[in-house]
């Protein structure tokens, strides 16, 4: 007879079960972060070399195209690497190569997001036109609920509304749970970041794809009518958003 006892009704599965299912998912979070770390290095090291060879004149821009097409011939399957994501490295480099304070922290956001940086808020006018309220807290922000691991995309706080935004990109089509998750994110962003002077959070889905950009809002369940008709009036308008998700998704379909 077997020494295992089933797991049922009468047997709970033991608190081990959940401290092992936490460490998995810290080791896949870790991987991930590692990955992306790894990728920066290397479109950081593309971009210094690429940058060396254009302003010293040795190479020109077509030799830009020789290189690309080169790596696409040796390379099968290679992906991100064309002309325009070449060129998108060597500006990649030479945005933060002189900032003694920004260029250590560049591996700690995605490619995609360094994109969206650089393609959409040159000089941070992409944060201008969001309104000048909006500060920037963090991207790939960490969040922890029940024991699991989350990151969110990229979080604000807006000193006119008093709350904290997150701001949550897809690629692709609009699909129904992209709003279920982000009031979950909302409601753990209430319970443990939120300052008791502060107001509920707020959260904004972009969705990009080719047919269409999609820009929806979530607000607490919790807020006055008065408030949620000052968040209205305050937050960006949608139509700047999809202007902004349309140049986005352009941008990383090239980059493709």
């Amino acid at each position: 007879m077997s020494d295992m006892t089933p797991i049922g009704a009468a047997n709970p599965i033991p608190t081990d079960f959940a401290e092992i299912a936490r460490l998995i998912e810290s080791a896949r979070h870790q991987a991930l972060q590692a990955v992306n770390t790894t990728l920066i290095d290397l479109y950081w090291q593309v971009g210094a070399h690429l940058s060396r060879k254009l302003e010293t004149a040795e190479w020109g821009d077509a030799v830009v195209q020789q290189l690309a097409d080169y790596l696409a011939r040796t390379q099968p399957g290679l992906r991100g690497f064309t002309r325009s994501n070449l060129f998108r490295m060597r500006q990649f480099y030479e945005t933060y190569r002189e900032d003694e304070t920004v260029a250590p922290l560049v591996r700690q956001i995605s490619w995609t997001h360094h994109l969206m940086i650089l393609g959409q808020c040159k000089r941070r006018d992409f944060l201008i036109e969001l309104g000048r309220d909006f500060c920037f807290v963090g991207s790939q922000v960490p969040l922890q609920v029940g024991g699991r691991d989350f990151v969110l995309d990229l979080l604000f706080f807006h000193r006119g509304l008093n709350c904290l935004v997150d701001f949550e990109l897809k690629l692709g089509r609009f699909e129904p749970e992209y709003l279920g998750t982000l009031e979950f994110y909302l409601d753990a962003l209430d319970r443990d970041l939120r300052k008791p002077h502060e107001n509920p959070a707020i959260g904004v889905l972009l969705c990009a794809s080719k047919d269409d950009e999609v820009v929806e809002y979530a607000l607490s369940r919790s807020l006055s009518p008065a408030l949620v008709a000052e968040y209205r009036t305050r937050l960006p308008d949608k139509r700047l958003l999809q202007a902004k998700l349309h140049e986005f998704y352009a941008l990383n379909s090239a980059s493709e």
